[in-house]
């Protein structure tokens, strides 16, 4: 019982740390990245859509979107 849980812990944890790395990975300091919103869901005729599936992100300065 014990070791299942163990187990069952490792597999959300080893899950937590690769879904932060990839979002670290985005993450620029002093430049603006697009990756920052492009997976926000926008509601779309009433269904979430990422937002980089509706309209093309770009970065004009560095520090703005």
């Amino acid at each position: 019982m014990i070791k299942d849980i163990l187990k069952e812990a490792e597999t959300r944890m080893r899950a937590a740390a690769q879904k932060l790395e990839e979002d670290l990975a985005g993450i620029r300091t002093g430049r603006a990245s697009p990756a920052l919103v492009e997976k926000l869901p926008v509601d779309y005729y009433g269904t979430p859509t990422p937002l980089i599936q509706l309209a093309a992100i770009s970065v004009p300065e560095p520090r703005s979107l």
